[in-house]
């Protein structure tokens, strides 16, 4: 099976076991320890900005737990080009201070380097969180937060 093929379905695998638990370890176990992991959000947004190394993934992750409640997760497509994976899917979650339900779809990109996850970039419609954390008065309506 050719290297492609097999992060492809490393990432296949750990979204199985991550629907099955609920939990995010098979995605940490699989992080290289100077991996970097980057969301789309603007800075000043609870778990915005670029993490690197495994101590600051983990920490990540700790924090998402305490910002939003992961409610579903469906992915549809797993796409290998040479060493990148990329993961298409959506998801359902509340924002914890707003109790807002939001639903977003999703591009996860992975660049794998060794069998290990180098670098992790999430790009998705996350401002229904933004909205949470702006003033009242400067908020907008968007696709992901139902508004």
């Amino acid at each position: 099976m050719s290297e492609e093929k097999k992060n492809v379905e490393r990432m296949r695998q750990i979204y199985e076991e991550m629907e099955r638990t609920g939990s995010p370890q098979s995605l940490l176990d699989q992080l290289a320890d100077d991996a970097v992991y980057k969301l789309s959000l603007p800075p000043g947004v609870p778990l915005s900005g670029e993490f690197r190394g495994k101590r600051a993934i983990v920490d990540y992750f700790d924090e998402l737990n305490e910002v939003l409640e992961v409610l579903e997760v469906t992915t549809w497509d797993f796409v290998g080009n040479g060493s990148q994976v990329i993961v298409l899917g959506e998801e359902r979650f509340v924002v914890r201070k707003t109790g807002k339900v939001c639903h977003s779809e999703f591009a996860f990109v992975l660049d794998f380097h060794e069998g290990k996850i180098a670098r992790a970039l999430l790009i998705e419609d996350l401002s229904g969180l933004v909205e949470a954390y702006q003033p009242v008065s400067g908020r907008v309506a968007s696709r992901a937060s139902g508004a």
